[in-house]
């Protein structure tokens, strides 16, 4: 490994939890360290043109951003270096999220869920995600990830029922299952999902981690019951 990955990961394994996107950026290869100092790191994940910042103080959280070049979004891992950044760099919109992961060996069970129900599903299905899924996903981007393999879901009698995938940069997301189910399905379906992608991302030797936005406690319920560690402190997206 790379002395400046070394470093990185030194870094990075302070708060190995908040900083998990981080960590398997490096480690699966999507991400290239841009710059790494004492108190900080900067990693670029090219092909999705998102960068992650985690910085001890403002000061380097400065010095870090300044670095940082057409940026689509930003991932950083401090409500106050956020805060700067978004002002320093131009960015409309901020989402505050939990960090959580899995941290367990053993992938969690479907609770009354057949986990076979769920299949990859591939660029043929991307009309009809659009259409059962209204608002829910950006076509190109949905339309790159079925290309990737990186969703699955529920098919029953050939139409959608739910979905997740895995984000460019390799956290678990894309979760979503049909509005017109009943509650009491659609909540056996998304725990299934969860423990789907969680177990998936084991069996490929992929650390499994999610952040999920601050107002959606469901979701973070859900994550949870699923045995998740969730981190104490947020992290935050730019875009």
């Amino acid at each position: 490994m790379r002395e400046m990955e070394q470093r990185a990961l030194s870094y990075l394994g302070r708060n190995p939890i908040l900083c998990m996107d981080m960590v398997e950026a490096l480690r699966r290869g999507d991400g290239v360290v841009s710059a790494v100092r004492m108190d900080g790191v900067l990693i670029q994940v090219p092909r999705s043109g998102a960068y992650m910042l985690a910085a001890g103080d403002a000061a380097a959280a400065g010095a870090l951003g300044g670095l940082i070049r057409g940026a689509r979004q930003l991932a950083v891992h401090d409500r106050e270096n956020a805060r700067l950044l978004q002002d320093e760099l131009g960015f409309r919109d901020l989402m505050e999220c939990r960090a959580a992961a899995y941290v367990n060996p053993f992938p969690p069970g479907g609770r009354g869920f057949d986990l076979r129900e769920v299949k990859l599903l591939g660029p043929e299905r991307e009309d009809a995600l659009m259409e059962c899924f209204p608002g829910e996903f950006d076509r190109d981007e949905l339309r790159e990830r079925l290309t990737a393999g990186a969703v699955h879901g529920v098919l029953r009698r050939k139409e959608p029922q739910g979905v997740v995938g895995i984000y460019p940069e390799g956290g678990i997301g894309m979760l979503a299952v049909r509005q017109d189910l009943p509650e009491g399905e659609a909540a056996e379906l998304l725990g299934g999902l969860v423990a789907y992608i969680t177990g998936w991302c084991l069996e490929n030797c992929l650390a499994p981690y999610v952040h999920i936005p601050v107002e959606d406690e469901g979701l973070l319920l859900l994550y949870e019951q699923a045995g998740y560690t969730v981190c104490e402190k947020n992290m935050y997206w730019l875009g």
